[in-house]
């Protein structure tokens, strides 16, 4: 993550306080560099949806979507099978409870930036999932956002309401597919009325979908997914609470979650979209995904385990319209043997990803018909 500013799993500010011969192994060089082959994909069924085989490649400073290596970075992502990319740009505000928000001078990708990453995603053939949110200057993160008067209620929604449209228009210019409205925003979720209108003042906007990126167990909390195209989720259920965990083990623990899922999407009449999901290369990252600080030892066989019990668990959920895995670095790490961080790139994890998405995408139909 960006060494200006740590954070959660989630894009969360952390507060303060914690805050062979030669000829052999030139094939194999050019082998692990080509593109993973990819079937010509069948039409879906009329009203179904292709399932978003997604990556999320995070912009956490002015200049990450300016960075030399963005283009590298994103043909890496389309040889590996990615379809799909999550940009995440991001305004700020100083605490949970001011009213304005803004880009910041250091920490906000410029639009310039963001438009220049849109075009290299699509560039190389793959569409692209706008993601903006808002993170905390000081101490607190976006969940923790909330008011004590109305008056403030509404103020903060004005400007909430300023920022989505500043980046609806953005994606709406340069052809983005799906727009997040909104991202982890837990406290706000009860403001049903704010929210509606919100979307609605979004949809003239921006004529292609949208999406609210609820913070995971907080999915069922929301009673406005019906406003929306698709019903997101920051994905990082608890899964093993043992050292080292085996693939059967992590596997059983997705199952209690995946019945509340499943049963979830088939209530709301949606399908849905893991916004995002990813688990660090640490030991012990199974039992809290979303912690970013936990200290430990490398453990890049665990995270493949990791990659590989969610996709096994998942490929085949019907509900599932898709998901994006956290998160992919403009600037890979310098020594990724000892790298605990989120990121897949140079570690084991990176295989299991490139194996399932070297599979067609599977057809997600239409939910409740």
């Amino acid at each position: 993550m960006t060494p200006s500013l740590p954070r959660d799993a989630g894009g969360r500010v952390a507060p303060a306080s914690r805050r062979l011969a030669v000829p052999i192994a030139a094939c194999a060089c050019l082998l692990a560099s080509a593109p993973a082959p990819r079937a010509v994909a069948a039409e879906c069924a009329s009203g179904d949806a292709r399932f978003h085989k997604g990556f999320t490649l995070g912009g956490w400073s002015r200049d990450d979507y300016d960075d030399p290596r963005l283009d590298a970075q994103i043909a890496e992502l389309a040889r590996a099978g990615v379809e799909w990319v999550a940009l995440t740009p991001r305004w700020m505000q100083q605490r949970t409870n001011s009213t304005e928000l803004a880009p910041h001078p250091e920490r906000s990708p410029s639009d310039a930036s963001v438009v220049r990453a849109i075009r290299a995603v699509r560039r190389h053939g793959m569409r692209v999932f706008l993601k903006p949110q808002v993170d905390v200057v000081a101490d607190g993160w976006r969940g923790e956002i909330a008011f004590a008067s109305e008056a403030d209620w509404a103020a903060w929604f004005r400007s909430y309401a300023r920022f989505a449209l500043h980046y609806a228009r953005l994606a709406r210019d340069e052809g983005v597919d799906l727009l997040s409205v909104g991202v982890e925003l837990d406290a706000t979720r009860h403001r049903e009325r704010d929210w509606r209108e919100l979307i609605a003042s979004l949809r003239p906007v921006f004529p292609r979908s949208l999406v609210y990126a609820a913070n995971w167990g907080r999915e069922r909390d929301v009673a406005w997914w019906d406003a929306l195209d698709y019903a997101g989720v920051d994905a990082y259920f608890p899964l093993a609470s043992a050292p080292d965990p085996s693939l059967d083990a992590l596997r059983a623990a997705w199952l209690p979650h995946l019945r509340e899922l499943r049963a979830w999407a088939g209530r709301i009449c949606k399908q849905v979209i893991f916004t995002e999901l990813g688990y660090r290369s640490v030991r012990g990252a199974s039992a809290r995904p979303w912690e970013w600080e936990q200290a430990g030892p490398p453990a890049h066989d665990e995270q493949a385990r990791l990659y590989r019990a969610a996709l096994d668990v998942f490929w085949e959920e019907r509900w599932l319209g898709g998901l994006y895995w956290w998160q992919w670095r403009t600037a890979p790490p310098h020594d990724a043997a000892a790298d605990t961080d989120y990121t897949p790139q140079d570690k084991p994890a990176w295989s299991v990803l490139r194996e399932f998405y070297a599979r067609e995408a599977p057809c997600v139909p239409a939910p409740c018909r």
